[in-house]
């Protein structure tokens, strides 16, 4: 996060030793949240300060599920985020072994107090202040997290109704906001100041909604009978490093985007054979776009930055045509076959991976990656290699192969879900047959 909702000074509870393994405390913070007088969960009200039957309970989940999002929030300061999203994972695992479904609930107020914080974020200078006579007062972060948190949590008896009274709930919840800020903080900086991150210490993790490729082919080796045994093996350390990769590389794509927009930009006037000037930039672009897509993961935002630059390059070139109808119709067909052929080759995450300088996939993992995606990718693959002639061989290698480990597998007895239906997309291909 890019800015704290805290202060740096704080008072401290030294009174305590803290773990340094990562799952001992994470441990350690889930019997303090579940338990009923630990603080400083226990600790969420603010002195003096009371709310109706509903309100309070309201209110004592909200500020005690800011109070975990402080606990991740520090720990991300110190270990980075990606560290933090494992934490987080960790946590929430661990409470549903304590009590099932729990977890469910914590991630519900996590994801609320980080909604929560963005809110604030994202309010300006002027939206924070208003005027009492002559002087501009700035009201408080904790205010504006008490009244978005009223307005926004799904269980509270004022959601969805923006400029309506809120009874002077949003004051007395601003107290316990910062009552919960300066009690989390004493127990958690010494917490988090002990705490190192191991990812080989976590025994679980949940797989990203949308991975990266470098976790893709992780999730799909992980407890698989198509790859060697040695493969099926997945840490969370594994996970952890995959997911660090898959950052970098969108990084250096971002990075790589950033620069080449900087220098379209700065282009006051195009050279004379200014087509050979934009169709550079044009595929420069179009490769950042398609190693995008070979990384995957959560990287719309950078996919509609390369997508504006595009649009950029593309408005530039079609005013230097000077409204020449035939070089703009040859134009827009070159237009539709790159648009086609990178829904063919890259519209699929494991066509994409596989045609990857230095590939993800290695090259006697090909086919057991190919038989993990399910049925409706497979499809897609087959099609994209179908459709681009000099992968035809590769498709035949593929299918011969595939019979050959699905064989081999049911001879040892084991089951493979939706395993004939594939076979029977990669025999569709044209010129395959079983081996």
């Amino acid at each position: 996060m890019a800015w704290k909702l805290w202060k740096t000074e704080k008072r401290y509870d030294e009174t305590r030793s803290w773990p340094s393994d990562t799952h001992q405390s994470l441990k350690q913070l889930l019997d303090m949240y579940m338990g009923s007088d630990s603080p400083p969960f226990a600790n969420w009200a603010a002195p003096g300060i009371t709310f109706t039957p509903d309100v309070e309970t309201l209110g004592r989940n909200g500020v005690r599920g800011y109070q975990l999002a402080l606990w991740l929030w520090l720990f991300a300061e110190k270990h980075g985020t990606i560290a933090a999203k494992m934490v987080r994972e960790s946590l929430c695992l661990l409470a549903d072994a304590m009590q099932p479904s729990s977890g469910d609930k914590i991630d519900s107020l996590l994801d609320l107090a980080n909604r929560l914080a963005h809110s604030v974020e994202a309010l300006s200078a002027r939206q924070r202040t208003f005027r009492l006579e002559d002087l501009s007062v700035e009201l408080p972060t904790e205010f504006f997290l008490a009244t978005a948190f009223l307005r926004l949590a799904p269980d509270s008896p004022y959601a969805g109704t923006e400029g309506a009274n809120l009874q002077g709930n949003d004051y007395k919840l601003a107290d316990c906001f910062r009552h919960a800020t300066e009690e989390g903080l004493a127990v958690f900086r010494p917490m988090i100041d002990a705490v190192d991150f191991d990812a080989k210490s976590l025994p679980d993790w949940r797989w990203s909604a949308h991975p990266g490729a470098a976790e893709r082919h992780l999730q799909r080796r992980h407890n698989n009978p198509l790859f060697a045994l040695h493969r099926q093996m997945v840490t969370a350390h594994n996970v952890y490093e995959a997911r660090l990769a898959d950052a970098q590389a969108i990084q250096d794509i971002r990075s790589e985007l950033n620069e080449r927009g900087r220098s379209f930009s700065e282009t006051t006037e195009l050279p004379l054979n200014w087509q050979p000037f934009l169709e550079a930039y044009r595929d420069h672009v179009d490769r950042l776009e398609e190693r995008r897509l070979v990384v995957g993961g959560q990287s719309t935002s950078l996919g509609n930055a390369i997508a504006a630059l595009r649009a950029d390059i593309l408005t530039t070139w079609r005013a230097s045509l000077h409204n020449n109808r035939h070089s703009l119709a040859t134009l827009e067909q070159e237009e539709a076959k790159r648009a086609e052929r990178r829904t063919l080759l890259y519209g699929c995450e494991w066509t994409a991976q596989l045609l990857s300088h230095g590939s993800l996939i290695p090259p006697e993992e090909v086919v057991p990656a190919l038989l993990s995606e399910p049925p409706s990718e497979l499809e897609k693959a087959v099609t994209g290699l179908r459709g681009e002639p000099r992968l035809h061989q590769t498709l035949a290698q593929c299918c011969a192969t595939a019979h050959r480990l699905v064989n081999e597998l049911r001879a040892a007895g084991r089951q493979l879900p939706d395993i004939d239906d594939k076979l029977r997309i990669l025999d569709s291909a044209p010129g395959q047959s079983p081996d």
